[in-house]
């Protein structure tokens, strides 16, 4: 990374595990990337807030890059979620779960 490069956002996420897995993704694919939370919210505006979105940055010299491969890093992520979901279904219909 060149000291003078500056950060963009490559996207922007309201999960801060998806955000946390696309740093890991980017950063094992030789970017530098860091996720920062923006924003707040609450709730019901008693308690207290936290962040709503997180950030993803990455060096501005590198965003083509990385903005294709979060693009892969999402595909990916939502192709597990539709294995996991079958298969916790395929789970609740064969019994082996039993419902107190």
């Amino acid at each position: 990374m060149n000291p003078s490069d500056t950060f963009s956002v490559a996207i922007t996420t309201e999960d801060p595990l998806t955000a946390d897995r696309l740093v890991d993704a980017l950063q094992e694919n030789g970017i530098d990337a860091f996720a920062r939370a923006s924003g707040a919210a609450s709730a019901d505006g008693l308690q207290a807030t936290g962040p709503s979105s997180w950030a993803l940055l990455v060096p501005t010299s590198t965003i083509e890059k990385a903005v294709g491969l979060v693009k892969s890093e999402l595909a990916a992520i939502e192709s597990e979620a539709a294995q996991n979901a079958q298969a916790a279904e395929e789970e609740a219909l064969s019994g082996e779960t039993q419902i107190p």
